[in-house]
């Protein structure tokens, strides 16, 4: 799972769509169609931001892979 410290202090977690937490090393595909393997991120850092999701081609915007930052306390059970 990859986590991330927002600009609250508050953790978070990268989070596909449905909610699930996407890992190291998954493979997503962007709006164009090309899949992108995915290596970190960076949770919000300021209120307007969305973040950063780090992959093999470089960085974007969460929202790129239809992707979000999430609280992680969010996750069931709240688990890191």
């Amino acid at each position: 799972m990859i986590t991330s410290t927002d600009y609250t202090g508050a953790p978070c977690y990268l989070a596909h769509a449905d909610g699930s937490p996407v890992n190291h090393g998954d493979t997503v595909v962007d709006f164009r169609g090309n899949a992108m393997t995915i290596t970190g991120g960076r949770a919000p850092h300021h209120e307007a931001s969305t973040g950063r999701v780090y992959a093999d081609g470089g960085e974007c915007f969460p929202g790129v892979a239809n992707l979000a930052w999430r609280p992680l306390a969010s996750v069931v059970g709240g688990a890191e």
